[in-house]
């Protein structure tokens, strides 16, 4: 009896698992955009009383920003270069956000001047990824790509993803870019404090 309902719990096992399509590249992307968009939104939503709070989203935001922009131009832009037009403007604007994440970092998460950086790299980064990306670059690559291009491309984006975020020294190189862009007063002050 004991093995007919071991058959039994299997088949249902079998019969309930869900299969998700894997994603495309484009689909991976926007959803990684949407990760970025709504760090930003929690940062709004964070009281200026909040430092700490703020600091930390921005922290992830610099991250998450750092390692979307790798995986688009190591990945991503190579392999549609031959067809793709516009991929100097796309680089220049990651140097926008770069620089844009660079000024929100450098400012007092308290200040009034927080504010402004915050909605200025949401612009930036609505312009890059909606405008530009999703609405004109996304569709051209699925127009001119196969399925199954678009669903290896998308896997090795998400796999370099993965990898980028489980990296403990991009992680260190990370905190310590963040730390000399907040300044190098900062950075001295953290280093004497862990050596005292």
């Amino acid at each position: 009896m004991k093995k007919g309902t071991q058959v039994l719990t299997d088949r249902k096992k079998q019969t309930t698992e869900v299969i998700t399509p894997p994603k495309t590249a484009t689909q991976m992307l926007y959803e990684h955009h949407g990760v970025l968009r709504g760090i930003m939104e929690r940062l709004s939503r964070t009281s200026r009383d909040d430092i700490e709070q703020r600091r930390a989203l921005t922290d992830e935001l610099y991250s998450e920003v750092q390692m979307h922009e790798r995986i688009e131009e190591h990945i991503f832009y190579p392999a549609i270069s031959d067809f793709h037009p516009k991929l100097d403007a796309a680089w220049s604007e990651h140097r926008q956000m770069t620089d844009q994440l660079a000024a929100l970092l450098r400012a007092d998460p308290g200040g009034a001047r927080f504010e402004e950086e915050l909605r200025l790299m949401r612009d930036v980064l609505e312009a890059h990824a909606h405008l530009d990306e999703e609405l004109e670059m996304f569709p051209e690559v699925e127009r001119l790509m196969d399925e199954a291009w678009l669903v290896e491309m998308g896997e090795r984006l998400q796999d370099r993803l993965d990898r980028l975020r489980s990296s403990r020294t991009l992680r260190a190189r990370h905190r310590l870019e963040r730390m000399m862009l907040r300044g190098p007063g900062r950075l001295i002050a953290r280093t004497m404090r862990r050596g005292s």
